[in-house]
């Protein structure tokens, strides 16, 4: 059976042989997260930032300064090139249409990271990394910040149709610098009984920063995208991981109350 899921912060899970990740330090990678962001994330804006990046990379290993226009015929010469025929082949038009003299791709890749982190949820039966087929726990991995994944949890277990004895919860640090640590670790019976954590503030007026950081909880809380949130509260990128940080350590002073 399937062991590791992607799942969506709407609560749909996505079977994947293994986590997909996005590392702005590994481009092959990265690429690769792009493609699958692309095609199962919820944002316009988010599918627009994946063809970006993949259009700021094609100019970036250009030799001759043409291969957009040519893409993705040109593409597909390269030996390294990861992405799908399939996807380049479907999105030629689009990607060459983008003006790629302004971007960024270090921080496109960064920003990858950063909307697949905080639109989704890891999760693996057996194991946290590696399937152990006489271990019957589910680990959840988060790594976004504003956004309360219990409910999401809670149905996904309780529609599993394998045995589940333990239900561990890991923080993950690479997208907003929340502290990597265990969370929780409970018998299933007694994280389905109730509610036993609590990973957002029940009332944004309890969270420091003033109106704009209540502002982008409030979007986070709703699933939003960063970039939807950059551009629709009109904030710039370092403004927002402002406030991603603010939230975070909120969330981890809260958690280790709670601890």
């Amino acid at each position: 059976m399937n062991t590791a899921w992607m799942i969506r912060n709407d609560g749909k899970a996505f079977p994947c042989p293994q986590y997909i990740c996005a590392n702005p330090e590994n481009m092959g990678e990265t690429l690769l997260a792009a493609e699958w962001l692309y095609a199962n994330t919820r944002h316009e804006e988010s599918q627009q930032l994946a063809l970006e990046t993949i259009a700021a990379w094609i100019t970036s290993v250009s030799v001759d300064g043409d291969v957009i226009s040519n893409a993705p015929d040109s593409l597909f010469q390269k030996p390294d090139c990861p992405l799908s025929q399939e996807f380049v082949k479907a999105h030629a038009e689009e990607i060459k249409a983008i003006p790629t003299e302004k971007l960024d791709l270090a921080a496109l890749c960064g920003e990858v990271a950063a909307e697949l982190n905080q639109e989704f949820l890891r999760a693996r039966y057996g194991g946290m990394y590696h399937t152990d087929a006489s271990t019957k726990e589910m680990f959840f991995r988060i790594f976004s910040a504003g956004f309360d994944w219990y409910r999401i949890m809670y149905d996904f277990i309780t529609a599993a149709n394998f045995p589940i004895e333990f239900i561990i919860i890991v923080r993950g640090e690479e997208s907003t610098g929340a502290e990597s640590k265990l969370c929780l670790r409970l018998p299933a019976e007694t994280f389905l009984a109730e509610q036993p954590i609590q990973l957002v503030p029940p009332s944004l007026s309890k969270l420091k920063g003033g109106v704009m950081i209540r502002e982008i909880f409030a979007h986070l809380s709703y699933g939003s995208s960063l970039r939807h949130i950059s551009w629709d509260l009109a904030i710039g990128a370092g403004a927002l991981s402002n406030a991603l940080t603010v939230i975070s350590d909120w969330e981890n002073q809260r958690r280790k109350l709670n601890d």
